[in-house]
């Protein structure tokens, strides 16, 4: 995932929600976090536009977030 972070810094922000971190109970919440290992894509609009779970495939996950620049 960092390497995407760095491939990606500037154009899009990166925000990890760590499960032990009671403060981010509400904004796991908005989005559906509810385990380890969850991957949401948020657009500027704040609208969800893609969930993964586990092992993500760097090169797709990268793909979409192209994909997410261009609309």
């Amino acid at each position: 995932m960092r390497g995407l972070e760095e491939t990606f810094a500037g154009r899009i922000e990166f925000v990890r929600l760590d499960l032990d971190d009671r403060d981010l109970d509400d904004r796991r919440r908005q989005l559906g976090i509810t385990a380890q290992a969850q991957y949401v894509l948020v657009n500027a609009a704040g609208e969800i536009v893609g969930r993964w779970w586990g092992v993500i495939d760097e090169a797709a996950l990268s793909n979409e977030l192209e994909t997410l620049l261009q609309t």
